[in-house]
């Protein structure tokens, strides 16, 4: 296991969150997307929950991201999503963002420790396929063989989607830190230099 407590202090989640995101049953690739400017409401939130038992939620703060899902009764799960857009409304930064889902959601505790680390494709990690790794620090310390294996996977010949590696935590409740690996223009072909840069910044924790 490794610390993830600096993640909150890291640089990529230090701005103003930019948009946000639901999705149900781990479909991201129909997730439903707005900006800070067209945050939905609560009526519009009820309807896409429509009684859902399991939903989750990312925060894009540029490239990065940072994910959290709830499960449970369809009360509880229509109150987390409430309070992840209120959140999303009143931050002014990333700082702000996680206290006040923090104070409103009762969970505390973000990142303290990676249950699992994996590659993925942004918003379409099942359809192109992920590729999980180790923890960060042996992960470093294997890299020439990461990145090789990495290289021979079909998400290494993905050029059409942004690729980030998630940093999975599943206490409070399941989420994640997601920092970009690819590059930042089409073709988002995987970055080596990324990889290994995101990985530093995890093992530091």
């Amino acid at each position: 296991m490794s610390n993830l407590a600096s993640m909150l202090n890291h640089p990529e989640f230090k701005a103003l969150p930019e948009c946000g995101q639901f999705a149900k049953n781990g479909s991201w690739e129909t997730a439903w997307s707005f900006s800070r400017r067209t945050l939905p409401s609560q009526p519009e939130i009820e309807a896409y929950l429509a009684g859902a038992t399991e939903v989750a939620f990312e925060a894009f703060f540029g490239e990065a991201f940072f994910g959290a899902r709830l499960s449970g009764e369809t009360r509880a799960v229509a109150g987390f999503a409430l309070a992840c857009v209120d959140a999303f409304r009143v931050a002014v930064d990333g700082a702000t963002f996680f206290s006040h889902l923090s104070g409103h959601t009762s969970l505390s505790g973000w990142g303290q420790s990676i249950s699992f680390s994996e590659v993925g494709a942004v918003n379409a990690w099942r359809s192109v396929g992920a590729f999980k790794t180790a923890a960060p620090h042996e992960a470093l310390k294997e890299f020439d063989a990461l990145w090789e294996q990495l290289t021979l996977t079909p998400l290494a010949g993905n050029s059409s989607c942004k690729k980030a590696i998630e940093f999975a935590c599943l206490l409070p409740i399941p989420h994640w830190f997601a920092l970009p690996v690819s590059l930042s223009h089409p073709p988002f072909e995987l970055s080596r230099e990324r990889l290994r840069q995101a990985l530093v910044s995890a093992a530091m924790g």
